[in-house]
């Protein structure tokens, strides 16, 4: 907020890339470059929504701070010196940028709607060359096309949140949210689903905002707005207040009760809370230790972290899936077990070690192994 003094607004200055600007207390560094005319390019960030500084393409130097600062979420200060443009700034958004694009698939070059993707005009104007990092997709997304009103490729979404944003704060619908977590992360809807709602008639606010082409209008004859620039908007009030401050808890104790968080407990939730259903799927599917799909009656948790990797933890791994013969994300036919891998599960000191339900075991070894679960039979 802008402080008031006398009457009059407070206002200071600072210099960005060697030209000195007075600028009013409460700007960012991005509003402040703009008002110099400094171009600053962003992804994740619109004047629309609230910064959340996420996808670190707008990151500048400020001159005594050891690291780099997203520009569009950081305010101004007096005497402030910022460079938006020095090798180390253009360093760290190239590198950025090259990881973005690894993860589509395929070169945007091949893409007829390159000039619509605000990614990939970023890239030509950083000249980033092709990525030289190689990033295997955790799983193939095919192009969702069932909705007659908006069509989604996943394998161009880069996890930027503004059809999060676009859909609740200027919609009021709430149909996105972030689920899963690490190189799983995705945009959902509802329980993970295609996008195929009726609210979506008319409105494809979400794809005006998408700065690449992951979100594209179904074609329609009639659709007389496909082609038309996109005009800021004025976000909308919010239409609902959620009243729900202990998500987690319910959701645990659903896992307790039922071994998995099932698809009509996250309607009623998100029913009973006033939370759409893809933010209760969100936190479901985001926590390890929570399962939307059954598990059996007791749960092996191998852990993986480095302490026990060192002490031979894949050996342990070995000797359970040839005991039980299953892999890790599978169950027993009898349902009476399960197995899941865990980056930690606070049993250092007695590496390797792993957890059945609540149960440390340490220590281990494959000789161990089958006499260990058999106590878990009956």
């Amino acid at each position: 907020m802008q402080k008031e003094r006398g009457g009059k607004m407070e206002s200071l200055k600072i210099r960005i890339d060697d030209q000195e600007i007075e600028v009013a207390e409460g700007m960012t560094i991005l509003q402040a470059a703009e008002k110099a005319g400094i171009k600053i390019p962003t992804l994740c960030h619109h004047r629309d929504f609230s910064p959340s500084g996420s996808c670190r393409i707008c990151v500048v130097e400020l001159e005594g701070s050891s690291r780099l600062v997203g520009s569009c979420h950081t305010p101004v200060a007096k005497g402030m010196v910022v460079h938006t443009r020095s090798p180390k700034v253009l360093f760290a958004r190239k590198a950025t940028v090259e990881l973005l694009l690894a993860g589509h698939t395929g070169p945007c070059v091949m893409d007829f709607r390159a000039a619509q993707c605000e990614l990939h005009t970023i890239a030509s104007d950083l000249e980033v060359a092709p990525p030289r990092f190689n990033i295997q997709r955790p799983r193939f997304y095919p192009i969702e096309n069932v909705s007659p009103y908006v069509h989604r490729d996943l394998s161009k979404c880069i996890l930027c949140s503004r059809c999060i944003s676009a859909c609740s704060d200027i919609a009021g619908q709430y149909l996105f949210n972030t689920g899963y977590r690490s190189f799983h992360t995705k945009i959902v809807v509802d329980n993970d689903i295609a996008l195929d709602n009726d609210v979506c008639k008319d409105c494809y606010v979400c794809v005006e905002y998408c700065p690449t082409t992951a979100l594209s209008r179904a074609k329609h004859p009639e659709d007389k707005k496909r082609g038309k620039k996109m005009e800021s908007r004025t976000p909308q009030p919010q239409a609902r207040e959620a009243h729900c401050g202990n998500l987690l808890s319910m959701i645990k104790k659903a896992q307790d009760k039922s071994r998995h968080v099932s698809p009509k407990f996250m309607t009623e939730t998100a029913d009973s809370c006033n939370l759409s259903i893809s933010e209760v799927f969100g936190v479901s599917t985001f926590y390890s230790y929570i399962s939307t799909k059954p598990l059996g009656k007791n749960v092996i948790r191998v852990c993986r972290s480095v302490p026990c990797y060192l002490q031979g933890s894949q050996m342990i791994l070995k000797s359970i899936e040839d005991e039980l013969g299953i892999k890790p994300g599978e169950t027993t036919r009898d349902r009476k077990f399960s197995l899941e891998l865990a980056n930690c599960i606070g049993a250092c000191d007695q590496a390797p070690a792993m957890l059945i339900n609540r149960d440390v075991h340490g220590c281990l070894t494959p000789q161990k192994i089958s006499r260990i679960l058999q106590k878990y039979y009956f």
